[in-house]
């Protein structure tokens, strides 16, 4: 029997005095992480900024993580029975679709050609590295996942190249994506990459496609257990290769979406085949309706980005 994986320690760059720390929990939204010198610190998942793997050894993790893990990082006085949660129905975020398009066009003037949109969610095509975006990631997906490119590289080498468009961009949030797939186990990596290249290239039915790349991400949390891959790290790579045929979902923005469009989307849907289609859906319709109302996006990443930032500063009553 192997023994398990290592759990992932943490630190925070912004905060180095509060030394290494272990994830408690990862849910809802939020990320709790107990530090050595810090304590017990409760994160919005997407605000927080600097959180990176800490170096160690395999024993050096186990030994550090038991030793916080054995400091009771609850603590305090014992929890108030919660309240069971009453369902509540879903309300669109906007009236009408034409509504969100005029939300859209205040905070970004010019719409996807404008400037504020190509510096905020684009990237100019000039700009090389990260600060040209996802411009620069579609392009960096492109040279490195193409049947040629493939064709000639070693397993490790697509891994990497993988690993690093998972970390290019700022898409899929660092403990959901590059560090646990960083260390995903060296057996565990030419499946994946093979998944990749039938997922990218295959024929036939995408859904058995898709859903054979999303079981080949074997990942491991903080602790070492498994842990199921998420949405966005499942459509990522495939929306930065092929951006006109594939979208990167983010399951919470895209159900509300498909209530403007009265459509149906649920973002507790299981990674499937099926379930990918009616993302896909919310993402097709969209592009159609903004360029009914003169909006041209460029691709489904543009129209990921409007269904994005539309729902994530959406205006008040």
């Amino acid at each position: 029997m192997r023994a398990a994986a290592a759990p992932t320690l943490f630190t925070l760059e912004s905060q180095p005095s509060w030394g290494r720390a272990t994830l408690l929990d990862d849910k809802d939204g939020k990320l709790i992480l107990f530090f050595e010198h810090g304590g017990r610190r409760v994160f919005v998942k997407s605000q927080v900024k600097g959180l990176q793997a800490a170096e160690l050894s395999e024993d050096e993790a186990r030994t550090v993580d038991a030793r916080l893990r054995g400091k009771n990082p609850q603590g305090g006085a014992a929890k108030k029975p919660t309240k069971p949660k009453v369902a509540r129905a879903l309300v669109a975020a906007f009236p009408s679709f034409d509504a969100q398009v005029r939300w859209f066009e205040t905070l970004f003037p010019g719409g996807f050609e404008g400037e504020k949109f190509v510096a905020e969610e684009r990237g100019a095509p000039e700009t090389k590295g990260k600060k040209g975006y996802k411009t620069a990631a579609i392009k960096l997906a492109q040279a490195q996942l193409s049947p040629e490119r493939l064709a000639s590289a070693t397993p490790e080498e697509t891994f990497e190249a993988s690993k690093k468009l998972l970390g290019f961009t700022n898409l899929v949030f660092p403990i959901e994506g590059p560090i646990p797939f960083g260390s995903m186990k060296e057996e565990d990596r030419a499946g994946f990459v093979t998944a990749l290249g039938e997922v990218l290239h295959g024929t036939g039915e995408y859904g058995p496609r898709f859903e054979k790349f999303a079981s080949s991400v074997h990942l491991r949390d903080a602790t070492g257990q498994g842990r199921k891959v998420t949405w966005p790290l499942a459509t990522l790579l495939q929306s930065l290769y092929a951006p006109a045929q594939h979208t990167f979902v983010k399951p919470t923005a895209f159900e509300q979406q498909a209530l403007v469009l009265n459509l149906t989307a649920d973002k507790h849907a299981s990674v499937t085949g099926p379930n990918y289609e009616r993302f896909l859906d919310v993402a097709r319709k969209t592009s159609e309706r903004l360029v009914a109302a003169g909006h041209t996006p460029r691709d489904l990443m543009d129209v990921y980005s409007f269904i994005w930032r539309t729902h994530k500063e959406k205006p008040t009553a």
